[in-house]
């Protein structure tokens, strides 16, 4: 069994005359990230790779979630999950995770939801939110031995925790 993290990148600001891509993430988004870190590790959850989009956002989420880890995964930063469909996402995870037994992605709104939705079982999808905030973290189990086989409706959704549950 390999099993999936899904994380939504904290929330970001917009400053005036800033790239989508460039955009920084807020002093709530850094506090979120911080936590969303802590829980990991307090649930032993700590993945074996992480792979990020390259937008600033992400890449400061995952600084400050891994940051909080005695001995944070190693982590690639991949162009393909920036602008990715769900299917795009998918495909991410079963080339690029390799011999990790878990992985944590960090990504965006709304291929990460999407990808949750798309990889529980039938019977798991009334866990999967309606809504997905910032800093959201869903783990998933997939009943498979290699990320190359990962597929639609293979997964059980085993939590999903938002800032809101955290509180």
């Amino acid at each position: 069994m390999l099993r999936l993290l899904l994380l939504r990148h904290a929330e970001a600001g917009w400053p005036h005359g800033v790239d989508d891509i460039d955009r920084p993430l807020s002093p709530q988004g850094m506090r979120d990230a911080r936590r969303v870190g802590a829980y990991v590790a307090d649930q032993d959850l700590v993945p074996d790779l992480a792979l990020v989009s390259p937008a600033r956002r992400t890449r400061e989420t995952w600084r400050l979630v891994g940051g909080s880890w005695e001995s944070p995964p190693e982590h690639l930063v991949d162009d393909d999950i920036y602008a990715a469909s769900t299917r795009g996402l998918l495909q991410v995870v079963r080339e690029r995770g390799g011999d990790a037994s878990s992985l944590v992605l960090v990504g965006h709104s709304p291929a990460v939801p999407d990808l949750l939705a798309t990889l529980a079982a039938p019977d798991q999808r009334r866990w999967v939110p309606l809504h997905y905030p910032p800093a959201a973290l869903a783990v998933v189990d997939l009943a498979i031995e290699r990320w190359a086989d990962a597929a639609p409706g293979l997964g059980t959704v085993e939590r999903v925790v938002t800032r809101r549950d955290d509180d």
